[in-house]
């Protein structure tokens, strides 16, 4: 065979090229590439690198590489170098080298992501470095990771509930609103299906309502549009929500997040308002049924003794009204009843009223307003008020049993007798007191004038003794032989209070244990003797609460109410709805109070 003749010059114009192509390639990169020799100095610098370091090539060359390093890296670097040359590995990847920072000629640093190679030529190894300036994808990484952690803020801190599942239902997402709204930790709802949070009797209604929202392909319902829905607690409690939804495709799938409400508090308020509505009608009604009764039963002579009852019956009911609305319709004070009812007469000191003070519920605000009316008026056409020697005493006092006993004394008017027949307003005063507030009457009519004992539930009023006492002092009962009602307990901080609370009780033949001004001092007194049949306890013991004790008390059987000047209790310990007696105490109040539940015990 014969071989092909050499041509050196051939062989020569292929080096050149290869070598004019590989300049041309360093040249226009994009990437900056520098070339260092044994001793780390630079012997290649491309117009990228000097682009990226702001540095002419002239310049760069002969220089050592860790002038384009930042000072506080160039130990590691050298290092990391020394190391590369020594394994014989020949390069590494962009991105191997970890995040590294590059040095600009104004001493600016940039982060840039480098590759590494290394070549024997001729006996002298040469390492070079591929560059590439980072500097905007780190800034979109850097803004995204700040967009991430400020979503994850908005996310963590956000009043609603936030609930994230996929396509399967299950949850992946449970921000700590949700935490405190289902009282369930995150850990715990991820990966649970959504329906564990739904009452099941809504939970079929729900799958079928997420399959169509994903199919319509609408993205999101603005809150309140799904309607009032309920929420299941870890409890096991029902409440009521208000909820919002959108959906976004990530990759293949789909992601729906519920935003949640916990509208209790708004529920609760607008139930509070749909029902004052409809009190509000209700009593709008019955006044008007009443006035319009007033009207018909009404008997008078002439018209106008006609006009004048009926007059004075609407006014009655109208000041009872007036009173209520003032209350909030919560009640109104038997006192201020009375006073509004007789305010005409007692200008000329015809008329006294006193007793404890004692609020009349709601719905026997206006009997009552009628029941004085009606005496009232009586007594000005007939009684002791039809003349200026006349006198009427008004009284009432809680008895024993808790009824309350309200007393009208006409003295100093002519003399009277029982009538032989009945009129409206004397049937109107014993169906009142009778039928609507199912008490008692006794009327009498000795010859210095006429008097009425009504005897009413206790449902008619409550104690309500923060106003303290109205005009005239409530007699205090005759002495009782100590000890004969039983042992008390009296814990009370306030001396003058604990006083005088204990000389009324001992007066009414209490033996009282104390008074106690502490809890610890209430514990000596009675934790290692005879224990007390029944305890009377002030709430704020010097900034401390009496709960303890009160529980101590209740785990040993002892009976107790509360004395205080609060007008709600604490319900941390369960006694929100316990007996208490509002300060200044009204000792016939609270000796029927003790009794009771001492009986009750």
């Amino acid at each position: 065979m014969e071989s092909r003749p050499h041509h050196p010059k051939l062989s020569q114009k292929t080096a050149v090229e290869t070598m004019q192509r590989l300049e041309g390639i360093v040249a226009s990169a994009m990437d900056g590439i520098i070339t260092i020799d044994d001793e780390q100095r630079v012997i290649l610098f491309n117009p990228a690198a000097e682009r990226m370091f702001g540095l002419p090539a002239n310049e760069a060359l002969g220089q050592h590489i860790s002038r384009f390093m930042p000072e506080r890296h160039r130990p590691a670097h050298a290092a990391h170098i020394h190391r590369f040359t020594e394994t014989g590995v020949t390069n590494r990847q962009m991105g191997s080298l970890g995040a590294i920072s590059g040095l600009r000629a104004d001493g600016k640093e940039f982060p840039i992501e480098a590759s590494i190679s290394q070549v024997e030529i001729g006996g002298e190894r040469l390492a070079t470095v591929i560059l590439r300036d980072i500097t905007e994808r780190k800034a979109a990484e850097d803004a995204l990771l700040e967009s991430r952690r400020r979503m994850e803020g908005i996310v963590e801190s956000a009043m609603d509930a936030l609930i994230t599942v996929d396509e399967g239902q299950q949850i992946v997402l449970f921000n700590p609103a949700a935490e405190r709204m289902f009282g369930i930790a995150a850990k715990d709802a991820i990966g649970s299906p959504i329906e564990r949070f739904i009452p099941e009797r809504f939970r079929h209604g729900h799958a079928a309502h997420i399959r169509l929202f994903k199919e319509t392909g609408v993205t999101n319902r603005r809150m309140g549009a799904l309607g009032a829905i309920s929420g299941l607690r870890a409890n096991g409690e029902e409440f009521p929500v208000e909820a919002s939804i959108s959906q976004v495709r990530i990759g293949d799938g789909k992601l729906a997040t519920v935003i949640l409400r916990d509208i209790t508090e708004r529920k609760a308020n607008e139930d509070s308002r749909q029902l004052l509505a409809r009190e509000v009608d209700h009593r709008a009604k019955n006044a008007l049924a009443v006035v319009q009764a007033l009207v018909s039963l009404t008997r008078a002579e002439t018209k106008e003794a006609f006009i004048v009852a009926v007059r004075g019956r609407v006014s009655a009911l109208s000041r009872a009204h007036s009173l209520l609305a003032q209350n909030r319709w919560e009640g109104g004070d038997l006192a201020a009843v009375l006073t509004e009812e007789t305010r005409a007469y007692q200008s000329v000191n015809q008329l006294m009223i006193g007793g404890p003070s004692v609020t009349l519920t709601p719905n026997t605000v206006q009997p009552v307003s009628l029941l004085i009316h009606e005496l009232a008026t009586n007594a000005v056409k007939y009684g002791a008020l039809s003349v200026t020697e006349g006198r009427v005493d008004v009284s009432w006092r809680i008895l024993p049993s808790l009824e309350l006993e309200l007393r009208w004394t006409e003295t100093g008017g002519p003399a009277v007798q029982k009538p032989e027949t009945r009129g409206f307003g004397s049937t109107l005063v014993t169906e009142v007191a009778t039928r609507q507030l199912a008490g008692e009457l006794d009327i009498s009519w000795p010859p210095t004038g006429m008097r009425l004992i009504a005897t009413l539930p206790r449902s008619v009023y409550r104690p309500d003794i923060s106003t303290g006492s109205v005009s005239g002092e409530e007699v205090a009962p005759k002495s009782l032989e100590a000890g004969s009602a039983g042992r008390i307990l009296v814990v009370e901080d306030e001396t003058l209070i604990a006083m005088e609370l204990c000389n009324e009780l001992e007066s009414r033949g209490w033996e009282v244990v104390g008074p106690a001004a502490t809890t610890d001092e209430a514990m000596r007194l009675v934790g290692g003797s005879q224990l007390p049949d029944v305890a009377v306890l002030d709430v704020n013991l010097g900034g401390k609460p009496v709960y303890p004790f009160a529980e101590w008390l209740q785990t040993h059987g002892v009976p107790f109410l509360f004395c205080t000047g609060y007008e709600q209790l604490d319900d941390h310990h369960g006694f929100k709805n316990r007996t208490t007696i509002r300060k200044p105490v009204n000792m016939t109040l609270l000796e029927g109070e003790l009794r009771r539940i001492r009986q009750l015990t």
